[in-house]
């Protein structure tokens, strides 16, 4: 390979407060001189006080705008993640809090010698189970 086909790989940007040249581009073309430094002169005009964001270091419009909807959608990602994370876990103290309920009411229904669990806790004409015609032959009921 020929020194002019290899390219250097940078790993930074070299980012400057000026905004970036257009030399290149400008040296490529065949316009007079005072075309390039009016060119160069109102892209400097149009690029001031402008910082990459690293989106595109050449059209500041762009370079907002792909800025902008990005850090819009990581934030409402973010927000809504974290959120449905909060909403979703798996319930931790809770569930500790629920399950020494259930051994205080055990202790407390061994000793006052009551089943552990009540046959009665919903009364019997209150449940409604469909006849063993309903049901039909074939089907088993498992206990």
């Amino acid at each position: 390979a020929s020194s002019s086909q290899l390219r250097c790989l940078h790993t930074s940007k070299i980012v400057l407060s000026s905004g970036p040249s257009f030399k290149n581009i400008l040296q490529k073309n065949d316009l007079p001189e005072d075309v390039k430094q009016k060119i160069e002169g109102e892209c400097k005009d149009m690029l001031k006080d402008w910082l990459p964001h690293g989106w595109n270091e050449n059209d500041k419009t762009e370079d907002l705008s792909q800025y902008k909807t990005l850090t819009f959608l990581l934030m409402v990602g973010l927000t809504f993640g974290l959120a449905f994370q909060l909403w979703y876990r798996p319930r931790g103290v809770e569930g500790d809090w629920a399950r020494r309920e259930a051994f205080l009411e055990l202790e407390r229904r061994r000793k006052l010698n009551l089943p552990l669990v009540d046959p009665n806790l919903i009364p019997a004409d209150r449940v409604k189970l469909p006849s063993k015609e309903e049901m039909g032959s074939d089907f088993k009921i498992i206990i």
